[in-house]
């Protein structure tokens, strides 16, 4: 029970701060008050407030700098502050969840973009994919990757869809090791990475906006496996 307390308390750590650099009070580079300050300020204890300050970290908000204490990062980006992200770690989200919305989102705007899509699209589609294989690294393939699945949503033309799916991919970034998220680039899975695209992008061709969903909800239910 203690611990569930210490988890509500950090809300108040998380949502106070926020105020703090939204009212102009914190600014990039701030350093947060000191933790007896902070403690007596909200109320709540020790444990508590940590717990709150990681959370910030993991949001990207707030840097602990060894010896000196806690900071707001500078270039903070104004996703941060998108209720996608900040409601997700205050009602402690999972990372189902975010496949969840992931695979709600994808999938209907691969059909959307199957609709609409023009030659140009679909040239610009292969184009990232053949980047992707004429990449090296797990972490290039990675990033054509992310362009392609993007470029999808840019076709739709519906940019708080594209602002959404940003804050999807700010999320998993988050709260998925590297490690895990790169090792889905290497061996035999991505020959079926290669092979998912393609089904993807030829549905889009044909305008087939069923079969756009369909290969869509099957390449993010087998990335969900592997980073699951």
């Amino acid at each position: 029970m203690e611990k569930r307390d210490d988890k509500n308390l950090s809300n108040v750590v998380i949502r106070k701060v926020q105020e703090m650099i939204l009212s102009g009070e914190l600014q990039e580079g701030d350093k947060l008050p000191p933790e007896r300050e902070m403690t007596q300020r909200l109320g709540i204890g020790r444990p508590a407030l940590r717990e709150g300050l990681k959370s910030l970290e993991m949001l990207g908000l707030v840097e602990r700098r060894h010896g000196l204490g806690n900071f707001i990062i500078n270039k903070v980006q104004a996703s941060y502050f998108e209720p996608l992200s900040l409601s997700f770690m205050l009602n402690h989200g999972t990372e189902s969840e975010i496949f969840e919305m992931r695979s709600c989102l994808e999938t209907y705007t691969a059909a959307k973009a199957a609709e609409i899509a023009t030659p140009s699209d679909i040239r610009s589609l292969r184009a990232i994919a053949q980047q992707m294989v004429s990449a090296r690294t797990p972490s290039e393939k990675a990033s054509f990757d992310r362009n392609l699945h993007f470029e999808i949503v840019r076709i739709t033309g519906n940019m708080l869809m594209y602002n959404i799916m940003e804050n999807v991919s700010y999320l998993i970034d988050r709260f998925f090791e590297k490690s895990v998220q790169l090792s889905y680039f290497k061996g035999d899975s991505i020959e079926n990475i290669y092979k998912e695209h393609e089904e993807i992008i030829s549905a889009l061709e044909r305008h087939d906006s069923k079969a756009a969903a369909a290969a869509m909800e099957k390449h993010l239910g087998n990335i969900k496996i592997a980073y699951l």
